[in-house]
C-alpha cells in the first residue's frame, strides 16, 4: 500500500530517502504509557514512516536512556532532546526535524490503531485540498479499555462551524500537510490550545481544508480528560485566539466566542490539565 501512495506526496528521486509520514511525539517522560504509544505508532498496516521523538524537561537524560534502550534497534525511530519542558517549543523543533510531507500527530499516552495511518494516507490522498485531517476516537481507562466514543464534524464546513465554539479536531489523531503548516508559521502559542491556534490560522485561507474521518483510529487516555478543557490557561488561550480573529476581521461572532471562553474560564476552570483538545 504505502509504494502506490508514496508518489502523491513526494518526488520520485528522493522516495527512498524520505519518508511519507512523519509521527510526532513529545514527552518529558519514560513510562509504559510511552512505550505503549510509540509500539502503536510502529506497528502499522502503513509502513512508509518516520518517528520523530522530542524528549523536553529537566530528566532528558534519563527519559533518552530508557527511551533508546526500548526503540534504538528501529531505525524509523529518531530521537531529540530539549531541556526547554513547554509542548509548543518540542512540537516546534519536531516539525523542524520532519522529513515527511504528512506529519501524524500523537500523545506520548495514548494509543493509534493499527490502521491509522492507512487511512488518513488514503483519504489525504484522495482530497489534496485537506491539510488537517482528524478521526474520531476512544476514551479509553488507564487499562486500555474503550469507554465512549466521540465523532467529530466531518466535512470541512462543518468543522469551521464548530470551531468558532470549540476545538473539533482532537490534536493526537491529527495528520496535516508540513508545508502548510509552516506557511502559516508552524506551532506559535496558546498554553493547551495551541492545536486550535493553528488551525484558526489555517482556517484564514479558505484553500485550507480541514475534515474528520468518522472511523476511531485513536485511543484517549480518559486520565485527565477533561481537565484541560476546564484549565484556566486553556480558556485563555483559546479566548485569545478567537479575539484575534475578530480583530483580524471576522465578524462579531469571534468576539462573542472569546466573551464565552472567557466567562468559562472563570467559572468552570480547573487548575490541573492535561495537554490537548480544550
Amino acid at each position: 500500500m504505502a509504494a502506490s501512495l508514496v508518489p502523491c506526496f513526494k518526488d520520485a528521486a528522493v522516495a527512498k530517502d524520505v519518508p511519507t509520514v512523519s509521527w510526532l511525539i513529545c514527552t518529558h517522560v519514560a513510562n509504559d504509557q510511552l512505550r505503549l504509544a510509540v509500539q502503536s505508532c510502529l506497528q502499522q498496516s502503513f509502513s512508509d514512516f518516520e518517528l520523530v521523538l522530542v524528549i523536553n524537561g529537566a530528566e532528558t537524560e534519563r527519559v533518552t536512556q530508557l527511551a533508546k534502550a526500548w526503540f534504538a534497534a528501529d531505525p524509523r525511530v529518531r530521537i531529540f532532546t530539549t531541556e526547554v519542558r513547554h509542548l509548543i517549543f518540542s512540537l516546534s523543533l519536531g516539525l523542524h526535524h520532519a522529513r515527511g510531507a504528512l506529519v501524524a500527530r500523537m500523545d506520548s499516552d495514548d494509543l493509534s490503531h493499527s490502521d491509522r495511518l492507512a487511512k488518513q494516507v488514503t483519504f489525504m490522498a484522495a482530497h489534496p485540498d485537506v491539510v488537517v485531517l482528524g478521526t474520531a476516537y476512544e476514551i479509553i481507562d488507564a487499562e486500555g479499555k474503550p469507554q465512549k466514543t466521540v465523532i467529530l464534524p466531518a466535512l470541512d464546513a462543518d468543522v469551521r462551524r464548530a470551531m468558532l465554539w470549540g476545538n473539533p479536531i482532537c490534536h493526537p489523531s491529527v495528520m496535516f500537510r508540513r508545508e502548510a503548516v509552516l506557511a502559516v508559521g508552524g506551532y506559535l502559542g496558546g498554553l493547551h490550545a495551541e492545536d486550535y491556534d493553528l488551525w484558526l490560522r489555517l482556517a484564514v485561507n479558505h484553500a485550507n481544508k480541514f475534515a474528520n474521518l468518522e472511523s476511531v483510529c485513536l485511543g484517549y487516555r480518559s486520565v485527565g480528560v477533561g481537565t484541560a478543557r476546564r484549565a484556566r490557561a486553556a480558556y485563555a488561550s483559546m479566548a485569545s485566539a478567537q479575539f484575534r480573529h475578530f480583530a483580524n476581521g471576522f465578524g462579531l461572532p469571534w468576539f462573542l466566542a472569546a466573551v464565552v471562553s472567557t466567562f468559562k474560564g472563570i467559572v468552570r476552570s480547573d487548575k490541573t490539565s492535561r495537554g490537548g483538545q480544550i
